[in-house]
């Protein structure tokens, strides 16, 4: 088992959850929510958001199994790889939330 991070987007309307839920459950049912980005043992990537889950209020011990939203003053953290994708799917008025698990 490594590290899995997953970026996806969902539609604005979707954006009520509770800041903690994870989306990974439920992404394969919901065909509305689609994948920006994956990641494999990017374990630097993963810190970047620990630490934006923690700012965030995030209530879980470590970041793992859990989602953070990204904001468009986020992708200055992040290499274009990830910020380009990330950057189109919020043009479209769509909400870009991070996870990982491990």
């Amino acid at each position: 088992m490594g590290l899995d991070i997953n970026i996806v987007s969902v539609p604005r309307a979707v954006t009520t959850k509770p800041a903690d839920a994870y989306v990974g459950s439920r992404y394969d049912a919901n065909p509305r929510w689609k994948q920006v980005a994956y990641a494999r043992s990017d374990w630097d990537l993963h810190d970047i958001f620990c630490v934006l889950y923690s700012k965030r209020g995030g209530t879980k011990e470590d970041f793992n199994n859990t989602t953070v939203r990204l904001y468009k003053r986020d992708l200055r953290l992040f290499d274009a790889s990830i910020s380009a994708p990330i950057l189109e799917h919020m043009k479209q008025g769509r909400v870009v939330y991070a996870e990982s698990s491990f």
